[in-house]
């Protein structure tokens, strides 16, 4: 599951729930697989694992950790760190995996409603509006999108919130009923 030789990223990859969240931790803080297991309550070895096919599929970056001076160094090697690649959603490949990259989105959204605390926005609509309206919206949605990935931090870090945001917006086929 890597980049094939036109850089784009397999959608296919992300086609399970784990690593969906797996992703979404990652936008904020790069982490280790110890810390993703943690976060998760997975496996150290499954959390491993999926973080290398996700950075092998190009979705993920290995990032070097900056220690601070002072705290003593362990033994062994350093752990390696990961974090989210902004720019694989400019490289998708959606030839395939669509419809297994929605099932594991709408599995995950079901287990985070479970965890719902407090809702904040919810809106359906399967309605017409014009060209200049439609695009208007897209480009607020775009932008909250980028506020979010833009400011997402460290898991529960002090003043920090647990959110989730999920968006899908969609051109419909007027002859499909």
């Amino acid at each position: 599951m890597s980049l094939d030789n036109t850089g784009l990223v397999p959608l296919r990859a992300l086609a399970n729930p784990l690593r969906l969240r797996i992703v979404s931790l990652l936008i904020g803080a790069a982490m280790s697989a110890t810390e993703v297991a943690q976060e998760l309550g997975i496996a150290h070895a499954s959390a491993s694992y999926h973080l290398r096919q996700l950075a092998a599929a190009g979705f993920l970056q290995r990032v070097e950790e900056v220690k601070d001076p002072d705290t003593p160094v362990g033994r062994g090697r350093a752990p390696v760190l990961y974090r989210y690649d902004p720019a694989s959603a400019h490289r998708l490949d959606t030839s395939s995996g669509r419809e297994l990259l929605y099932e594991a989105t709408f599995t995950d959204l079901r287990r985070r409603m479970q965890v719902m605390t407090r809702q904040r926005s919810t809106t359906d609509a399967e309605v017409w509006v014009g060209r200049e309206v439609w695009d208007e919206a897209c480009d607020l949605v775009f932008q909250a999108i980028q506020l979010i990935h833009d400011k997402a931090g460290q898991p529960r870090a002090e003043g920090r919130v647990h959110v989730s945001m999920t968006a899908f917006m969609f051109e419909l086929d007027d002859s499909a009923q």
